[in-house]
């Protein structure tokens, strides 16, 4: 055989093989989320299936306050993220002066290459010299940023797509600039904002690095609660509850791709024009 006849079959047991590395830890969590366990503890022997632990983790009251915490941070930064992304996407493509293009394009992907332990640490640091409690206004504006970041990226790929010669259409027409921009440009950019927004909830809600510095015991997240669970011999709930939430996450990312793929065909319409 030809080495490109055996490219092809090496380069797919490769990705076979790389998904599998990726994806047998969360497998083998929501495998062991069913295992009855030992005095109510994890125990790496498979001692028998039970679905209980579903139920232990929604009566755990420490567990429902993390989950609840979690959702409404990742609610106002996801609100934060669309707001502010948004407008920060629009102007990456259609500010005037290129120099603040730029300068905006950096400050965003400055947001996603820093590591997030930098951003954590130096929140804390930050919230301390300022006397600022901590709180879950705290943790929201820790975990916002990232999300606005993804949220404009997200957007400036439905801004390329948008077709200048509707809005001069609807300019040619009588409508202002903000008419334009609410009857046009916006219905046109919704599947792009609604991704964004779903993306930055699960960034938001997933995330462990800078709510670990920024969490108290009165205002923790679900992912913080689960990590320092592990310390003390957790129980099979805490697997129950991060196969939840995994199931959750795989529901909103399923969605946002949906909103890709509405933004993939409108672009292909547009260039099939």
């Amino acid at each position: 055989m030809s080495r490109p006849a055996l490219a092809r079959p090496a380069l797919a047991l490769w990705y076979a093989l790389v998904v599998a590395f990726l994806f047998a830890p969360i497998l083998t969590s929501v495998i062991y989320s069913f295992n009855l366990g030992a005095l109510n503890k994890q125990t790496s022997l498979f001692t028998g299936f039970t679905v209980d632990w579903y139920g232990a983790a929604w009566n755990n009251l420490q567990i429902r306050r993390a989950v609840w915490t979690s959702v409404v941070a990742a609610f106002w930064a996801a609100l934060f993220a669309v707001l502010i992304g948004t407008a920060l996407g629009f102007a990456l493509v259609r500010h005037p002066n290129p120099n603040v293009r730029r300068l905006l394009a950096g400050l965003t992907y400055i947001l996603l290459i820093v590591p997030e332990t930098v951003i954590g640490v130096s929140l804390l640091l930050f919230y301390a010299v300022t006397a600022v409690p901590l709180s879950l206004a705290t943790l929201i504006a820790g975990i916002t940023p990232l999300a606005i970041s993804v949220t404009a990226l997200i957007v400036r790929a439905g801004v390329l797509t948008l077709d200048r010669r509707l809005e001069e259409a609807g300019a040619d027409l009588g409508a202002n600039r903000w008419q334009v921009l609410w009857y046009i440009v916006l219905p046109h950019l919704a599947p792009a904002v609604t991704a964004g927004a779903l993306m930055s909830y699960v960034f938001s809600f997933d995330n462990l690095v800078v709510s670990t510095f920024l969490t108290t015991p009165s205002v923790n997240t679900l992912p913080v609660y689960l990590y320092g669970s592990l310390q003390y011999g957790p129980s099979p709930a805490v697997y129950a509850a991060a196969t939840a939430v995994f199931a959750f996450t795989l529901l909103l990312v399923g969605l946002a791709g949906l909103f890709f793929r509405l933004i993939g065909k409108r672009r292909a319409t547009l260039q099939s024009r």
